[in-house]
């Protein structure tokens, strides 16, 4: 996100942001500054809507939420704009390149035009001085066009190494935090945001673990392109309940996960009771018969993180109460004791 105030608006916002800070003990980082100074100035709507719940569930901002509004609706901005920065960049290299390209084919017909002009003066004047600077000139202009085709050729190979590095860029990405078969975070946010609840002086979260039923049977029946377009599915009905600060994922396979920060165990049970019956809904048809061939159902695992509790126990005791719900027929929730 840019921030197009002028000094005067700024210095109100800092000075409006700062108290704002210290009545609700914000660390006075750069990151929480840039934060509370976007919130303050009402910049981004969404923000302010999301701190103003957050702030009435806990009093405070927790760092682990501070950190992921900033990526979501700060650091977003910056990777659009250096994006669009890129893109505009590779937009002056076509250019360039035209440009290059024509200079060369400019020079070129005047090079052409020279070497005539030469010919015909030695054929009507014996000013061999006068030739003499003709041939200079053509030469000089002979090197103008070669100087221009080598130009055009670093401008080709310039284009070809940015367009190679977005997409690099782009992959890097997506592989270090998205699943992309789903569209989730993948296990790997998953470990960091648990990682730092756990080490929170008063952990406020919860862990929902969600298996999809007889999944490896459906694929051996239907295929995995339909065992794929179910796993599709049901992340966006997960994605769908998990507005931030939740934080949806796949965890591996046909299971996902929910961290849901400032919900009790009971809470978080009744939304997994929401997501189970939207899952049970799905129904999949025969594209050419539209039969219904088969349902979903799914199972669901609920724990709470405790005060030092590490991260290895939280999700032993969700996966725990997962498998109760295997065990009492798929297809409910169950909590952690």
């Amino acid at each position: 996100m840019k921030f197009a105030d002028n000094p005067k608006q700024a210095a109100e916002f800092l000075r409006q942001a700062i108290p704002l800070m210290v009545k609700h003990s914000i660390p006075p980082n750069p990151l929480n500054y840039s934060l509370w100074y976007a919130y303050v100035s009402q910049a981004l709507p969404e923000l302010n809507t999301q701190m103003d719940k957050t702030l009435e569930v806990y009093g405070t901002c927790p760092n682990i939420v501070s950190e992921k509004m900033f990526r979501e609706y700060l650091l977003k901005g910056e990777i659009e704009n250096a994006e669009d920065i890129q893109n505009a960049l590779l937009s002056v290299m076509g250019d360039l390149e035209s440009s290059a390209s024509s200079t060369a084919q400019d020079t070129e017909a005047f090079n052409e035009v020279l070497q005539d002009s030469l010919a015909a003066l030695r054929d009507s004047s014996d000013d061999q001085s006068l030739e003499t600077i003709i041939q200079k000139l053509a030469v000089n202009t002979e090197t103008i066009s070669e100087s221009a085709r080598q130009f055009q050729k670093k401008i080709d190979d310039a284009q070809a190494e940015i367009n190679t590095l977005k997409e690099e860029l782009e992959q890097t990405r997506q592989d270090a935090t998205i699943d992309p078969l789903t569209g989730l975070f993948n296990r790997r946010v998953f470990d960091m945001e648990l990682e730092q609840y756990s080490s929170a002086a008063k952990p406020d979260v919860s862990l929902v673990m969600v298996d999809i039923d007889f999944f490896k049977k459906f694929n051996d029946t239907y295929g995995h392109q339909m065992g794929d377009k179910v796993l599709q599915y049901v992340a966006k009905l997960v994605m769908n309940e998990c507005p931030a600060p939740f934080l949806p994922v796949r965890f591996g396979g046909e299971e996902f996960a929910m961290l849901l920060p400032g919900q009790d165990t009971s809470a978080s049970a009744a939304l997994a009771e929401k997501v189970r019956l939207k899952i049970q809904s799905i129904r999949i048809k025969q594209k050419k018969t539209g039969d219904v061939i088969s349902s979903v159902t799914a199972s669901f695992g609920v724990a709470r993180l405790a005060p030092g509790e590490s991260v290895e126990s939280l999700i032993a005791r969700a996966d725990a109460s997962l498998y109760k719900a295997k065990e009492a027929g798929r297809n409910n929730v169950q909590t952690a004791d």
